[in-house]
């Protein structure tokens, strides 16, 4: 049974569309489902997370992760779509993959998305910014 497949028996039911590409399965999962599809991927199946990218949608807000598992080369990408646009929130992953930390600081500035649970929430690309910028940075629209 490959990867894919041994996935798919066990958290089938936590999907709720699913596309399959050559050694990628992309996935959406309620945002109440991401941490235990995030600790199955990365403790159990020891896969890594690559990465995360977040985009608006006409849907609404989508964060899809981009989990590697390298022995096989197959990529599993979970994505979980927030429909309020001005209210985003969502639960973070850090807890389980430490390595998703600065990513979901950054998302959560980009797109004002709230990753609940995350043991940093605070700004990472505007801390020191000299306008104290408050809003997501989708948002932001300069003065000049």
């Amino acid at each position: 049974m490959d990867n894919y497949t041994e996935f798919l028996s066990l958290m089938g039911d936590k999907i709720v569309s699913l596309v399959q590409k050559e050694k990628r399965i992309y996935f959406e999962v309620d945002n109440q489902n991401i941490i235990e599809i995030a600790q199955h991927l990365f403790n159990k199946l020891g896969c890594r997370l690559s990465t995360a990218t977040a985009t608006e949608t006409y849907r609404g807000i989508e964060v899809l992760y981009h989990f590697s598992h390298d022995k096989s080369g197959n990529y599993f990408c979970p994505r979980v779509v927030m429909t309020d646009k001005n209210n985003p929130k969502m639960n973070s992953i850090t807890p389980i993959v430490r390595g998703a930390e600065w990513i979901e600081r950054e998302m959560s500035e980009m797109l004002g998305i709230t990753f609940e649970g995350h043991p940093r929430p605070e700004p990472l690309l505007t801390g020191n910014h000299p306008q104290n910028i408050k809003v997501p940075l989708r948002k932001w629209r300069s003065n000049g």
